[in-house]
């Protein structure tokens, strides 16, 4: 029963709130000159700290992305030889079973190469479209099936939202329906007009000022 309930606090125990601070405001409007100097010396040297902060952060998110960079890259070179090695012993196989007339074994060992010749490219499944993919100058294999409608914007370079399946028709990388590996290139776009066009079939349209986007082509 000595508690202080919420409602016992009466109506204006929020609203004393801002008009405290307004007080306070008024208070500080009135800092003697020396005070108020001081205050901004202590702001500044806030600020300071502050960017200096935010530039050592700055510098050491691009040292770690350099070094997993080159890690990922060391990796990917070890990964693409020792597929390379497998496919260069696989190769002579499949044609000594073509050979032999046992095209059951050619015909499995030629699936395999090519499901091994996609695990070199990193070949990863359709993204739709490429708003996951957002860092210039990368470049990605997906496999795709091409299809002739869906949401397009651009010519050559495509807003990253984008169906990647209708801009690689439009692009002459796939045909409508045919199912492959594509390349694509993400592009800074934020310089580019976004034009549409009508290619292989497929209509594209025009768009604004647009940031990211992509190219597409036949792997």
């Amino acid at each position: 029963m000595f508690g202080h309930s919420e409602e016992s606090r009466g109506p204006d125990s929020h609203g004393s709130i801002p008009e405290a601070q307004r007080i306070l405001s008024g208070l500080l409007a009135d800092l003697p000159e020396e005070a108020q100097s001081l205050l901004n010396k202590v702001d500044r040297e806030l600020a300071r700290i502050q960017e200096k902060t935010e530039e050592d952060l700055a510098a050491l998110r691009a040292q770690a992305d350099k070094k997993v960079a080159e890690i990922e890259n060391k990796s990917e070179q070890r990964r693409a030889a020792i597929i390379q090695h497998t496919l260069e012993q696989l190769e002579p196989m499949q044609k000594e079973h073509f050979r032999a007339g046992d095209l059951g074994k050619a015909i499995g060992v030629y699936v395999l190469v090519q499901k091994l010749k996609a695990r070199a490219l990193n070949v990863l499944p359709d993204p739709g479209n490429l708003l996951r993919f957002q860092e210039i100058g990368k470049s990605f294999h997906f496999q795709v099936t091409g299809i002739s409608e869906g949401p397009l914007w651009g010519t050559d370079a495509y807003t990253a939202d984008s169906l990647l399946a209708v801009a690689a028709v439009h692009a002459g990388a796939l045909e409508a329906g045919e199912d492959g590996v594509v390349r694509v290139s993400i592009v800074d776009l934020s310089r580019v007009p976004v034009r549409g066009s009508l290619r292989h079939g497929v209509m594209s349209m025009d768009w604004g000022p647009y940031a990211v986007g992509y190219r597409v082509a036949r792997a």
